[in-house]
């Protein structure tokens, strides 16, 4: 299981490692550039957040895997046993996606740089989302593998992977409406440039 979550974490580091587009674009008055600012600290504050969520879920999975590989055998014991090692590479990432967000300064983000970062966001999570969805599957096969050759280990493993992929799939489903909804409220306040180049954040 380890090597397939590992896939998800680094298309998450290769997608943060892609280019900021540029843009071009007028210099925003006071009241739009605290607006923007605002904006961009609650857009890190919802991803801090998001990861503590993350990091809680992969520290209980861990806890409870652990426990429960020495208080059950067989199918039961499988099933934490997966549940343990799956949340392992969650805790790495959740880790790490929370010290990014921890040291942000979406203050000093200018216009393209707040565009840029909403949307490579959303990207990732609609990658993670597919993702998933291809987890559940895979939990699926493992589960009616595990059926047919009467494998206990399969079955549970089949199960943690069908538990570990649904519920990742509502994490990301939600963050990623989320973060919809916060770069919707950044687009809807765009116009033109003046000089009909570029774009600027208008206020009212």
């Amino acid at each position: 299981m380890a090597p397939t979550r590992l896939v998800r974490s680094c298309c998450v580091l290769v997608l943060l490692f892609f280019a900021m587009p540029g843009v071009a674009q007028e210099a925003p008055s006071p009241d739009a550039k605290a607006w923007l600012a605002e904006h961009n600290a609650e857009a890190v504050r919802v991803n801090q957040t998001a990861m503590g969520i993350l990091f809680g879920w992969a520290v209980l999975n861990i806890g409870t895997g652990v426990a429960g590989h020495f208080a059950s055998e067989g199918e039961t014991r499988a099933f934490f046993q997966a549940n343990a090692a799956w949340n392992v590479v969650n805790l790495v990432i959740a880790g790490l996606g929370y010290h990014g967000q921890a040291t942000a300064d979406p203050a000093s983000w200018d216009l393209a740089r707040s565009l840029a970062e909403g949307q490579r966001m959303e990207k990732v999570l609609l990658l993670n989302a597919g993702l998933d969805v291809g987890y559940i599957a895979f939990g699926g096969l493992l589960w009616e593998r595990g059926l047919r050759k009467d494998s206990e280990r399969l079955r549970g493993w089949g199960k943690s992977v069908l538990v570990q992929g649904a519920f990742l799939l509502v994490f990301d489903g939600v963050l990623t409406f989320l973060n919809a909804k916060l770069n919707g409220e950044l687009t809807a306040r765009l116009v033109p440039a003046s000089d009909g180049v570029g774009l600027m954040l208008t206020w009212p």
